[in-house]
């Protein structure tokens, strides 16, 4: 044992020289040591897989107190191969159970019985499945064994490995639920049953005030949310793509004014993307058409008239715990949806959602058909996407007329309020003034939807 690791010492040795002579302008130097790293942990890994599975076998509880991992003080093996190797309990775990599923088992007149998975135990060895990649396979084959023959199972193990040759995880995943669902195919409807079981809703407020929404979905559910989540943040990305010429290089975008602001990450989009998918839901209304009836949702917003006019202090959501501030219950103010109540000193009810203040139905579909959506430059949102905002804020004094209004989509209307832009009418085509720290120049942009008169 101790020749065959001073070997690997050294070859791992000569690889950190070659890294240490590795330099940047050298990709194909670098590609090669890469390669060559990836085979020595695919070695490391099949001896560590074999180790855990000895010493998970030397721990079984069958042995009792003589268990090599009880003499040791631990109640499992995973727990003291984790103390060990200095890895996390899960990870010690892993190995155990790869390990005793890929080994040869003892039987109990003592002899020897074949591995439960012997190809993947073989794969291992030979390097072409990762230690991840076998612990999914071996994951999906034991869901299945109760449920169909050895020999299927079989079948089901020589396949997976075969195909996991030079996918990553997250495709082996994919093709073992395929393969389980195949072994066990009288099994299906009782999964559904099952997930139909554990769905389940909750949102955990969180010590900033953020709200954690825990929303757990079978597959059908998480399809129809995500097919409708990806579908409008892939129109918001190919909305900006249009926006930029292939052939403007970033100088030339500088000289003509153009900068695009919106840098929100994946996961912001999509956070966007589900609250626009609410809101739609929610501006629905009951009665004939989108134009009679009552909103489905309202949603109250309290505040002393002082934080209205100056949007300041803190204003409370009813139905949840953490404040918000004044400014951005001014913005929720505009949505025909929320009732904003304004407090007095006394508690005094001052104004209930007056109808000065809110844009009716009838105002938010002349609104729409005029501006034929969300207004700012080149955004597309339709008109259920949007809220109906002040040019002059009513805070401030403004009426809510349709000369007063124009609608926006949720985060062009955070836009509009928390980055700074102006909003100017020239017969009646809507222009965006972006703020100085966005465009030096404060270029106009226009805005709304082009009409072509012939």
């Amino acid at each position: 044992m101790k020749v065959s690791t001073d070997a690997l010492a050294a070859h791992l040795a000569a690889l950190a020289q070659a890294w240490d002579d590795t330099i940047v302008d050298q990709p194909g130097m670098l590609l090669q040591l890469i390669g060559e790293l990836a085979a020595v942990q695919r070695r490391i890994d099949a001896l560590r897989v074999a180790v855990a599975g000895e010493l998970a076998d030397l721990s079984a509880a069958h042995r009792g107190g003589e268990g090599m991992a009880r003499r040791a003080g631990h109640s499992r093996p995973g727990s003291y191969l984790a103390e060990l190797w200095q890895i996390s309990v899960a990870e010690a775990t892993r190995l155990c159970e790869l390990g005793l599923a890929t080994r040869q088992r003892t039987a109990l007149d003592g002899s020897l019985l074949p591995a439960r998975y012997p190809a993947v135990g073989e794969a291992i060895g030979a390097g072409s499945v990762g230690v991840e990649a076998a612990v999914v396979i071996v994951r999906e084959l034991d869901q299945a064994a109760p449920f169909c023959s050895a020999e299927a199972r079989a079948a089901g193990e020589r396949l997976l490995v075969e195909h996991a040759q030079g996918l990553t995880v997250k495709q082996v995943q994919g093709v073992g639920r395929q393969v389980r669902d195949r072994l066990d195919e009288d099994g299906a409807e009782s999964r559904d049953v099952i997930r139909r079981q554990r769905r389940a809703l909750s949102w955990v407020t969180e010590p900033d005030g953020m709200v954690r929404l825990v929303w757990v979905m079978p597959p059908e559910t998480a399809g129809l949310v995500r097919a409708g989540i990806d579908q409008l943040v892939g129109e918001q990305l190919r909305a900006a793509r249009d926006r930029v010429p292939e052939s403007a290089a970033p100088a030339a975008l500088a000289d003509t004014g153009f900068v695009d602001s919106d840098d929100r990450t994946m996961p912001h989009r999509r956070a966007d993307a589900a609250e626009d998918l609410f809101r739609q839901a929610v501006n629905c209304t009951c009665g004939a058409g989108r134009g009679g009836g009552s909103p489905l949702v309202t949603m109250i917003v309290r505040m002393s008239l002082d934080q209205l006019r100056d949007g300041l202090g803190a204003a409370q959501i009813d139905g949840i715990d953490a404040g918000i501030s004044a400014t951005r219950a001014r913005i929720l103010a505009a949505d025909a949806n929320i009732i904003p109540i304004v407090l007095g000193g006394a508690g005094e009810v001052l104004d209930l959602g007056r109808s000065r203040r809110l844009f009716s139905p009838a105002q938010r579909h002349a609104l729409a058909e005029t501006y034929g959506g969300c207004a700012f430059p080149a955004c597309g949102h339709p008109p259920s996407y949007t809220e109906a905002h002040h040019l002059h804020w009513w805070s401030s004094g403004g009426v809510t007329d349709l000369d007063n209004g124009i609608p926006l989509c949720s985060f062009h209307h955070h836009r509009i309020h928390d980055d700074g832009w102006e909003i100017q009418l020239r017969e009646q085509v809507p222009y965006f003034i972006p703020p100085p720290w966005i465009d030096p120049d404060q270029t106009p942009r226009r805005g709304g939807k082009v009409v072509i008169t012939m």
